[in-house]
């Protein structure tokens, strides 16, 4: 199988992190990936 590597402009960037609140029972994590043309950042 072929791997291949992303230009270093192209990475995708570590995004932000919200704790849960204090006492949360049924916690879960989500991994988002968001990109807006608009800006020309890289996704995150």
């Amino acid at each position: 199988m072929a791997e291949f590597t992303l230009p270093k402009n192209s990475k995708v960037q570590k995004g932000r992190h919200f704790p849960a609140p204090e006492g949360a029972k049924r916690v879960r994590t989500f991994k988002i990936y968001r990109w807006t043309p608009d800006d020309g950042e890289n996704p995150r």
